[in-house]
């Protein structure tokens, strides 16, 4: 078993002998950075890491396994099929928190509070400092079982700046046995003191050829399936299962790619209608320029003549007609604008404001 197997991981071979290498070398950070675009597999790494922390198979008195210090580690782990590694694969290791977006009823009851009221996904999403506090707390205790508490804090730029201060104390002066995971879309997004603090890792997208077979031997998707969610997915295997299992993941990629197609024919009153209209429902705005974002550099690879890149294949005959009618430079000008406005909205802007300027940005296109 080769040591992805052993991580239980897909592709980020890279990032995974990484991190191995400085396990086993002793010279591992308290704190780690995830970053890498939404599905491409940032808590399904910073699960295996926990789960290869927390492994048993090196608590013998031949080879103790420490990470800061110690006897040199010997056989294999994440062996998978010790108590620690079952208990991890459950999701029930009690040394472990994974921290997102809409705490549980318990979390109010412990903390005496009432559970706010949320108004949208996006507002569910938020990391609040009332759970970054309880999760410093559950850190300064010892560990119930393991030699480490592994704290996993997901889509970190979803923090608000009050909640990711609060974390800083813990990142600055982290107890010895507190090992920290964060994960999020863009560095950018967080606050520098934040990321200065972390050992990064900036995950890229599997190739078309790992997605696809993956897609087929470990969720036994057909071959067409397999082929098409493989391209279009831009190398983000999460995002390629949920589409297989998830109908409306497709749907909802069809809709941005249709509205799109629509908006770069239309005029101007009528793309500020349509800015007006998209910007309603903010919660989707992130996914929506992400896959905006795709559509421009197909259009960009199909002008260059790169079209064995282009992830978008189902629209294939609307990319090549947008390419010969537009130029590079206003195709360039598109995708930088389309990540500009991403960046603002993980910054909290106002999401009228970005899409009507964005849609306003965009070339007209035939």
């Amino acid at each position: 078993m080769n040591l992805n197997e052993r991580w239980g991981m897909v592709g980020h071979t890279w990032a995974v002998e990484a991190l191995e290498h400085a396990i086993r070398t002793r010279r591992a950070a308290h704190a780690f950075l995830i970053a890498g675009a939404h599905g491409i597999g940032k808590t399904t790494l910073a699960r295996a890491l926990a789960k290869r922390l927390l492994c048993t198979t090196n608590d013998s008195p031949v080879a103790q396994n420490d990470l800061f210090g110690g006897a040199a580690v010997v056989n294999e782990p994440p062996c998978g099929e010790c108590r620690a590694c079952v208990k991890n694969a459950k999701g029930v290791h009690p040394d472990v928190m994974l921290l997102e977006g809409v705490p549980s009823r318990d979390f109010y009851n412990k903390n005496g509070s009432t559970a706010p009221p949320r108004k949208s996904d996006r507002e569910k999403r938020i990391l609040l400092v009332d759970q970054m506090r309880d999760m410093e707390k559950w850190l300064s205790t010892a560990p119930f079982e393991g030699k480490y508490k592994i704290g996993i804090v997901r889509r970190f730029e979803d923090a608000n700046e009050e909640a990711q201060n609060a974390f800083l104390k813990t990142l600055e002066e982290p107890p010895s046995h507190a090992i920290l995971i964060l994960t999020a879309q863009d560095a950018g997004l967080l606050l520098p003191t934040i990321v200065s603090r972390c050992q990064p890792l900036n995950l890229r997208p599997l190739s078309v050829e790992s997605v696809e077979r993956a897609l087929m031997e470990k969720w036994n998707a057909n071959e067409a399936d397999a082929q098409l969610l493989a391209r279009i997915s831009g190398g983000r295997l999460g995002w390629a299962v949920r589409a297989l299992s998830t109908p409306n993941v497709l749907e909802t990629r069809r809709a941005a790619l249709d509205a799109l197609n629509a908006l770069v024919q239309e005029g101007r009153a009528e793309r500020i209608t349509r800015a007006e209209k998209l910007s309603k429902d903010s919660s989707e705005l992130p996914q929506m320029l992400e896959t905006w974002q795709t559509w421009w550099r197909d259009i960009l690879l199909l002008a260059s003549e790169q079209n064995a890149r282009v992830t978008n294949v189902d629209y294939m005959n609307a990319l090549q007609s947008h390419a010969q009618q537009l130029s590079i430079e206003d195709i360039q000008r598109a995708l930088n604008a389309t990540r500009t406005a991403a960046r603002q909205l993980g910054q909290n802007a106002n999401a009228r404001l970005v899409t009507e300027a964005l849609t306003l940005r965009y070339p007209r296109g035939g």
